[in-house]
């Protein structure tokens, strides 16, 4: 089978275009990516990328918010955005015809954004509420807590939200700066996928981003694994959560796919390792996952469950024990259901115009390249046990980390190396 193919255009100032058109689509996702986000900050402006995506529906030189809002929302469509730890996006989803709208909408925020003063102080207060949520939602915080492990007193170890204190120091100077260093031409993709005409979207966004400045682009520091432990002891709650991982390797890795095949593997589904020891064999947990987290330099495989806290130095046990001799046990039946499993979910994402947007902008800007979706099918396929082996072998040399959140304030500690580990277990 042969799959589509997006058709990508470079424009003179270095912001690259792309459009992957799925004639059987009623709409069009587009979307500008920045490649830069929270890794990117200055210890002492946290959060700044967030707020920076925030602040840019606050009103421009031309629309207030409200207009904003309303221009795109009375021709039926939508606008958002979201911050990570190395892309920031500003996206629409529309009706092919109101493609130029959401083009122009998108560049006045881009480009003619005010940062009032009045505004920037009420979106801190704003992102507070959002940081509150996100600190009472366990499942979600622990996260933060795994990354600040992994990676200490780094960029990519810090939360996406940023922190009160440092969200009070941020000036309208400071989102200035900012855009001035990294919001350039270089660092940006604009992609659109659905029903939409290459040579006529690059026409329409050449027209309102060429003002996109120029420049060098700045370089993320490298990341340095730690690993460690952390337990937040929180009385109140129920259950507690446990976060336990390794250190990975980037996106750009040959080993990308055998990374998310051990993560299937582990917790991918209810056929996963972790998911028939720990919930029907033993019922320590209800929720139990593992999944594969890349980014361009490094990255994360990570093991999550949510468990009574009288049963978890016994499900801590068992996932470890699962992580630690995965490489020495995997089967041929598991490894080719976790083929079929990123086979599927890879084709079934191309069914949505987001998902197909997304993947050629995060290539684009990880890999410089795009990755065809039959080169990906072909690296899944060559993988064998042996490959597993040989990779869990390898990541052993790196220590665990751990975050845990929940009424318990201490556990037995970690071994120093996952090596010790094994022969514990």
């Amino acid at each position: 089978m042969i799959y589509p193919t997006p058709q990508i255009t470079t424009l003179p100032n270095g912001l690259r275009v792309a459009t992957d058109t799925v004639i059987t689509a009623s709409s069009v996702h587009l979307a500008l990516f920045v490649g830069v986000g929270s890794r990117y900050e200055e210890p002492q402006h946290e959060g700044l990328s967030h707020l920076l995506e925030h602040m840019f529906f606050k009103g421009t030189t031309t629309r207030d918010v409200k207009t904003i809002n309303r221009t795109i929302e009375q021709k039926g469509g939508s606008l958002g955005a979201f911050t990570s730890r190395e892309n920031t996006s500003f996206y629409a989803r529309v009706l092919p015809e109101d493609v130029p709208l959401a083009l122009e909408l998108i560049a006045d925020m881009i480009l003619n954004s005010l940062f009032d003063e009045n505004e920037l102080e009420r979106e801190k207060n704003v992102i507070e509420q959002e940081i509150g949520e996100a600190f009472d939602a366990p499942d979600d915080h622990i996260y933060d807590i795994l990354h600040e492990v992994a990676w200490p007193n780094q960029p990519l170890g810090r939360p996406i939200l940023g922190r009160e204190k440092t969200l009070k120091r941020i000036q309208r100077d400071d989102l200035r700066h900012y855009i001035a260093t990294h919001y350039l031409a270089a660092r940006c993709v604009l992609v659109a996928a659905g029903l939409v005409e290459h040579d006529a979207f690059v026409k329409e966004v050449e027209k309102r981003f060429s003002q996109l400045p120029t420049g060098q682009l700045a370089v993320a520091d490298q990341a340095k694994y730690k690993g460690g432990s952390v337990i937040v002891h929180r009385p109140h709650q129920e259950q507690l959560h446990m976060c336990y991982a390794l250190q990975i390797e980037g996106v750009g890795s040959p080993n990308f796919y055998i990374q998310g095949i051990v993560a299937s593997i582990l917790g991918g589904g209810s056929s996963s390792r972790l998911f028939h020891e720990i919930r029907e064999e033993r019922g320590l947990a209800y929720s139990v996952s593992a999944f594969s987290s890349s980014y361009i330099d490094t990255g994360l495989l990570t093991l999550y469950a949510a468990c009574e806290p009288s049963k978890s130095i016994e499900c801590e046990k068992v996932m470890l024990d699962q992580l630690m001799n995965l490489g020495s046990t995997i089967n041929e039946e598991e490894l080719a259901r976790a083929k079929a499993m990123i086979r599927a979910n890879l084709l079934m994402e191309l069914e949505n115009v987001e998902s197909r947007a997304e993947r050629i902008a995060f290539q684009l800007l990880s890999l410089d390249t795009y990755r065809p979706v039959e080169t990906a099918l072909q690296a899944l396929e060559k993988i064998n046990t042996q490959d597993i082996s040989r990779f869990m072998e390898k990541i052993k040399t790196t220590p665990l980390a751990r975050a845990c959140v929940g009424p318990v304030d201490e556990l037995p500690p970690l071994p120093k190396s996952p090596i010790e580990l094994v022969n514990e277990l």
